[in-house]
């Protein structure tokens, strides 16, 4: 019966693939359909933007910025972005002259390697926090390290997860060692205190670290993040998801102060964290602060749909932004130390001054600032670093090796001159 039936077995198998290459390949020629329709749409909203006397007219820059995704054609976007400029005009050169540095190891972390890049979506399975002056931390979903400032190992952590991975900020120490996480269960709500020694001492659950805000109508209290604050006295608390409802200081023995509710300024989170290393990790970034507080970036972003890829930036002063730019590929961003002056990654960095004019852009990802904060680092493709004085000029071309080898940089504190990177995919601390 086998051999009888093999043939027709063989006819059904050959008929499903033909019809699902049939389907591919309409599905193909109907999105190349679509495209082919709006970049006609492109061709006259473009010509008659770029005859426009006023081109910040927002009705005729949404309906170019739309046609223009759809259509696929990121670089009208970007034309747009730079009200017109030519944007070869604004790329940054880079010095020809590389420097190599050698770097030392002091820890590797087998069982950490980062997920494959997928652009704004990559989610690395750690996080590196700055705490104080003189301590940092990694942290995975089952796994937390605590380092001095020369990379000493303090400790170590070990959640007792069941369902839940921690929500993606995994956990937070103490310069002293002890340590809060959350998830144990999956959106158990609860933050979880341990001692150094990793025994179980409390927890409390969100609703109960804030008063209600009759404002909000947000009534799911999850432990969006925690990090210990800069003086390593407590931990900060974001709850509730993005915007989340409240943010709290909270000490080690549970008491908890609340800061600002999230429709209120964010002015006391962001003096009580360390500098500069303030975002919710491991979530998506939704705003940023100047060094002096006076002025705010932040992000809008749909849900779904073509416009995910192009997310909305808008900075200003903190209670009106007046500069407003779709970025393609928009992800990381902020602004530039002790400047109003701003950086947004998409396809290239981006830096625009506080009005909102295109200074320059350059084929790197931000990294780090210096150690006396007057330059910012950034990592190119090849994964060597450039450093750009404030005035946004280049002044030097590092790559980090190992016995020749290529160390491709993480996170760097170059106040400590201290690090973490990636040796064929193999994640280390180590100093240089």
């Amino acid at each position: 019966m086998g051999n009888l039936f093999s043939p027709m077995k063989r006819f059904s198998v050959w008929f499903l693939t033909a019809v699902t290459l049939l389907s591919f390949c309409r599905a193909e020629e109907e999105s190349d359909d679509f495209e082919k329709e709006w970049k006609a749409k492109t061709v006259p909203l473009l010509e008659q933007w770029r005859k426009a006397e006023n081109k910040s007219d927002p009705n005729l820059k949404e309906d170019l910025i739309q046609a223009a995704v759809y259509a696929g054609q990121s670089e009208i976007v970007e034309e747009i972005m730079l009200d017109g400029d030519d944007v070869s005009s604004k790329e940054i050169k880079l010095p020809s002259e590389e420097q190599k540095i050698p770097i030392h190891i002091i820890q590797s972390f087998e069982e950490l390697s980062p997920y494959p890049n997928n652009g704004w979506l990559t989610r690395d399975p750690f996080n590196i926090r700055r705490m104080t002056k003189g301590s940092f931390e990694i942290w995975s979903s089952k796994h937390g390290w605590l380092f001095d400032a020369k990379g000493k190992l303090l400790n170590e952590a070990f959640p007792p997860r069941r369902d839940g991975v921690g929500r993606e900020w995994f956990g937070a120490f103490l310069p002293d060692g002890r340590w809060v996480t959350t998830d144990l269960w999956e959106l158990d709500k609860t933050l979880t205190f341990f001692s150094k020694a990793g025994k179980w001492i409390k927890e409390i659950n969100g609703k109960d670290l804030y008063p209600a805000n009759p404002d909000s109508s947000c009534e799911l209290n999850l432990i969006a993040w925690a990090r210990c604050d800069k003086e390593g006295k407590g931990w900060v608390v974001s709850i509730g998801e993005y915007p989340g409802n409240a943010h709290v200081f909270v000490r080690p023995n549970g008491k908890a102060q609340l800061l600002e509710y999230t429709n209120q300024p964010w002015d006391k989170l962001w003096k009580l964290c360390y500098p500069r290393d303030l975002e919710p990790k491991g979530h998506r970034q939704a705003l940023t602060y100047s060094d002096d507080l006076k002025r705010l970036i932040q992000v809008g972003r749909p849900g779904h749909g073509s416009m995910i890829e192009y997310p909305s930036f808008s900075w200003g002063d903190k209670d009106i932004l007046t500069n407003h730019k779709v970025v393609p590929f928009g992800g990381n961003f902020g602004f530039l130390p002790n400047s109003h002056d701003v950086f947004i990654e998409g396809s290239k960095t981006w830096f625009f001054d506080e009005h909102g004019k295109c200074r320059a852009w350059i084929g790197a990802s931000y990294l780090a600032d210096s150690s006396e904060a007057k330059e910012t680092w950034y990592v190119d493709p090849d994964q060597i670093v450039v450093t750009l004085g404030s005035d946004l000029k280049p002044h030097s071309r590092i790559r980090f090796v190992i016995d020749e080898t290529n160390a491709n940089p993480v996170k760097l504190f170059t106040d400590l001159r201290i690090g973490f990177f990636l040796i064929d995919q193999n994640l280390v601390l180590a100093h240089w």
